[in-house]
C-alpha cells in the first residue's frame, strides 16, 4: 500500500512539473509545451543514439596507420574543429591556419542534442511558468478540470454523485470570484497573456539562431533538395552540414619530432542534423504564425469585445423562462423577465467573473464537453444569485 502511494506521488509530482498530460490551456499552447517538447526530445534521442552508440565520424587514413591510428584519427577529429573545401579547391598550405579553418570551419555538430535539448527546455518554460503562476494566484485550473472531466466519465455513479462533483467547484470557483472581485488588475489574464508573448519571443529567439547556423535559402527548389536523402555519392553540397570535412591533427614523439597529418573525413550523422534542423525551422515558422493569431485574434480581441457576448446568460435565461409561459401571457411576462434579469446578468459578467472569470470560463469551455460546461455555469448562476454582487 505504502508503495502505491509512493508511487501515485511520484507520478502525479511529475505531472504537475512536465505538465505532459495537463490540459489548463489551449491547443496552441499545446502545440509548444507538450508536441515541441516531445518532437525536440524524440530529435534528441536519434541525435544521441547516433553519436554515442554509432559512428558519428569514419576519416580516411594513410596506409600505414594501424587500428590504434585509425581510432585516434576518428576521436581526434570528432572533438577538434573540422573544416570544409570544395573538392574543385585546393587544399591550402598548412601554414595557412586562417585558409584552411577561418570561415570554413564546422564547430558545432558535436553539441547538436545540447542545441536541440535547450529548444525543448525553451518550450518547457513557459508552460512551467503558468502552471506555477496560476497556482500562485489562488486557482488550481488543472484540478478543477480533472474534477469535471471526472464527472463527465462517471456513466455508472448516481447522477447526483456527478452533480455533486461539478458542484464542488463552482463552490471553489464562487470563492475564488468573490475574494477577487475587489482586485482592480485581472492578473490571472495578464498572466496567460504574458505566457503567450514569452512563445512568441522563445519561438522568434530559436527562429533567428537557427537562421545564422543555417542561412538555408529558402526557395521551392532548396528546401527540396535539402529534404531528400540521396542514395548516391553525388549529392547537393550543403555548407552548413558537410559529409565530407578535412581535419588537421598532429601526433607527437619522443623530443621535438611532430607529425602532422591532414585526413578527410566523413559525418554522417550531418545527413541527420541537415534534416532535422530543416524539419525544426519550418515547425517554427509554423509555431509563430498559429501563436500570434491565437495571441491577437483569438484572446485580445476576444477579451476587449468581451462585453458583446455578456449578456448570453439573459438570453439563456428568457429562453428557459419561456418554457413556462403560455400563449396569451407570452409577451406580458417576457417584458417582466427581461426586466427582472438584465441587470443581474450584467453584474453576473461584470462584477462577478470579471476578466479572469470570463478566461477561466474560456479556458474550461476548450477543454471538457458541452454537457458539463453548462451544468458547471447553472452551478455558479444558482451560488451568485444566492448572494449577488
Amino acid at each position: 500500500m505504502k508503495e502505491t502511494i509512493a508511487l501515485f506521488d511520484v507520478y502525479a509530482t511529475l505531472r504537475h512539473y512536465c505538465g505532459f498530460s495537463r490540459n489548463d490551456d489551449d491547443f496552441v499552447d499545446r502545440l509548444s509545451r507538450y508536441y515541441s517538447v516531445l518532437i525536440f526530445s524524440v530529435f534528441v534521442i536519434i541525435v544521441s543514439s547516433v553519436q554515442f552508440v554509432g559512428k558519428p565520424i569514419s576519416c580516411f587514413t594513410p596506409a600505414s596507420f594501424t587500428d590504434a591510428h585509425i581510432t585516434y584519427a576518428d576521436f581526434i577529429c570528432w572533438i577538434s574543429d573540422t573544416y570544409y573545401i570544395s573538392n574543385d579547391a585546393e587544399i591550402p598550405d598548412p601554414e595557412d591556419h586562417e585558409a584552411r579553418q577561418g570561415t570554413n570551419a564546422i564547430r558545432f555538430y558535436q553539441y547538436v542534442p545540447f542545441i536541440l535539448l535547450l529548444q525543448a527546455f525553451g518550450f518547457f518554460l513557459p508552460g512551467f511558468l503558468w502552471r506555477s503562476g496560476s497556482f500562485r494566484l489562488g486557482v488550481c485550473l488543472q484540478k478543477h478540470i480533472d474534477q469535471l472531466n471526472i464527472s463527465h466519465r462517471c456513466l455508472t455513479e448516481p447522477p447526483i454523485y456527478r452533480r455533486q462533483l461539478i458542484r464542488n467547484v463552482a463552490a471553489r470557483l464562487d470563492q475564488y470570484f468573490r475574494m477577487h472581485r475587489r482586485t482592480f488588475l485581472p492578473k490571472l489574464t495578464f498572466l496567460y497573456l504574458f505566457i503567450k508573448i514569452f512563445y512568441i519571443i522563445n519561438i522568434l529567439l530559436q527562429l533567428i539562431s537557427l537562421h545564422y547556423l543555417m542561412n538555408f535559402e529558402f526557395t521551392y527548389d532548396a528546401l527540396f533538395q535539402h529534404l531528400l536523402i540521396y542514395s548516391t555519392t553525388i549529392r547537393h553540397t550543403s555548407l552548413q552540414f558537410p559529409t565530407n570535412v578535412l581535419c588537421d591533427f598532429i601526433v607527437r614523439f619522443l623530443g621535438k619530432n611532430k607529425h602532422r597529418h591532414t585526413v578527410q573525413c566523413v559525418l554522417p550523422i550531418n545527413v541527420f542534423n541537415e534534416k532535422i534542423f530543416l524539419f525544426a525551422y519550418l515547425w517554427l515558422l509554423i509555431l509563430l504564425i498559429c501563436t500570434i493569431y491565437n495571441l491577437f485574434i483569438q484572446w485580445i480581441v476576444f477579451i476587449l469585445f468581451s462585453r458583446r457576448i455578456k449578456d448570453t446568460r439573459a438570453r439563456r435565461l428568457r429562453q428557459i423562462s419561456s418554457k413556462f409561459r403560455t400563449d396569451e401571457d407570452f409577451q406580458e411576462h417576457e417584458t417582466i423577465r427581461r426586466i427582472d434579469y438584465q441587470p443581474i446578468t450584467k453584474n453576473f459578467s461584470r462584477q462577478y467573473l470579471r476578466c479572469d472569470g470570463i478566461v477561466i470560463m474560456r479556458l474550461f469551455d476548450m477543454n471538457i464537453d458541452l454537457v458539463t460546461m453548462n451544468d458547471l455555469m447553472d452551478d455558479l448562476w444558482e451560488l451568485y444569485k444566492t448572494n449577488p454582487i
